[in-house]
């Protein structure tokens, strides 16, 4: 499919892009509530959370890849 690979492309140009202030300001509030909701977690609770973040971050890249192609899908109808 031609549009994989411009899909792959594009993710790629934009993860080399600087990210604007309002991300790294928000970036930087997760983080901070991250760290501490997880202070007392045990070796398990880590595992456990470690295991769910990789199933966020998975969902999160799904949702980039259909948004990139719903817009190249788009760009091509008009």
């Amino acid at each position: 499919m031609k549009n994989k690979t411009l899909i792959e492309f594009i993710k790629e140009k934009y993860y080399e892009q600087k990210m604007s202030a309002k991300y790294e300001l928000q970036l930087t509030k997760i983080v901070e509530l991250e760290n501490k909701f997880t202070k007392d977690f045990s070796k398990d609770k880590w595992r456990e959370y470690f295991n769910l973040d990789l199933a966020v971050g998975e969902l999160h890249s799904i949702e980039i890849e259909q948004i990139i192609g719903f817009v190249i899908e788009i760009l091509k109808s008009i």
